[in-house]
């Protein structure tokens, strides 16, 4: 959490600077002492949608084409390849692209601040003819009979990152590095029904992710010749790395494999290890880490 503090002391000293300076917001700016003020703020969409759009194609994928998929790669999943034949499979999203403003509080320094959000969800369900067909399949045909509805698994995922940074540009103010501390909240909702058991579960989680992360990209003016008081430019993010100080995978997974477990139980029930069970590097480096290629693709006005 030092960190944490330590980015946040620094934003605010910026910041304090800025106003201390009696700096104007104005596009139009006299004389010659704050000649780069003019076009010193900006409005930036990020159009990328990230996770919340390629997961649900991604899921779709390979849940409707799983024996396909780990029959090409020569991987044997057993009963788990069972269930994907009798299933029906759905993900689908939907994002608010990701805004951010910036102020230039120095010819090549600019605070930003920007919010987002970003949903998905997941649906699977294993009708009821379908469940007796599956329990044929398991070599449980005496069960069938007593399958009283379908089975589902639906989970909905919502998202909403809230970013506070500094950029450094270059002399031309295209090419930057960008400095930030993240708060991504999450809320979803994990929801199972058994045809077979009966057992109904339901879980909703509230939760936040704190990090701190370094950018690199370009704001590439479309008409630099131009003097207009509001300037487009196409923004273009090569690289995001960056460290959940606060992590959220532990929460995750444990919820999506609890539905999954309540799921499949009186089917063949999946042996899905516990998360204390996963290796070391795993649970306290790899899924910390935070990595996007193209992480930023959009387009900003500056004025």
């Amino acid at each position: 959490m030092r960190k944490v503090f330590i980015l946040l002391s620094i934003l605010f000293c910026f910041n304090f600077y800025a106003f201390s300076k009696g700096l104007p917001l104005s596009t139009e700016v006299t004389g010659d002492d704050y000649s780069w003020i003019k076009g010193r703020q900006m409005i930036s969409i990020n159009l990328n949608p990230g996770g919340a759009i390629f997961y649900p194609l991604l899921f779709n994928t390979a849940a409707n084409n799983a024996v396909n998929l780990t029959s090409l790669i020569g991987v044997n999943l057993g009963d788990i390849n069972k269930y994907f034949d009798y299933a029906d499979a759905k993900g689908s999203a939907w994002y608010i692209p990701s805004i951010a403003y910036s102020l230039f509080v120095h010819k090549q320094i600019a605070i930003e601040v920007g919010i987002g959000v970003y949903s998905s969800t997941y649906n699977l369900t294993i009708s009821k003819e379908n469940a007796g067909k599956l329990l044929e399949a398991l070599g449980q045909p005496d069960y069938g009979s007593v399958i009283a509805t379908d089975t589902t698994f639906n989970a909905s995922f919502m998202f909403m990152p809230s970013t506070f940074g500094v950029k450094f540009y270059g002399p031309k103010r295209q090419f930057y590095n960008a400095f930030r501390f993240g708060i991504d909240a999450f809320f979803y909702t994990v929801s199972t029904e058994n045809g077979l058991t009966g057992i109904k579960t339901d879980h909703t989680i509230y939760d936040a992710a704190l990090y701190v992360s370094y950018e690199i990209g370009w704001n590439i003016e479309l008409f630099p010749t131009k003097e207009w008081k509001v300037k487009p430019t196409i923004d273009i993010a090569l690289l995001e790395i960056g460290y959940y100080v606060r992590p959220w995978a532990e929460n995750v997974y444990n919820t999506v494999t609890g539905g999954v477990t309540s799921l499949t139980s009186g089917f063949s029930a999946f042996n899905i290890p516990a998360w204390n069970s996963l290796p070391g590097w795993t649970r306290n480096i790899a899924l910390n880490v935070r990595f996007a290629l193209f992480p930023r693709i959009g387009f900003s006005l500056r004025f």
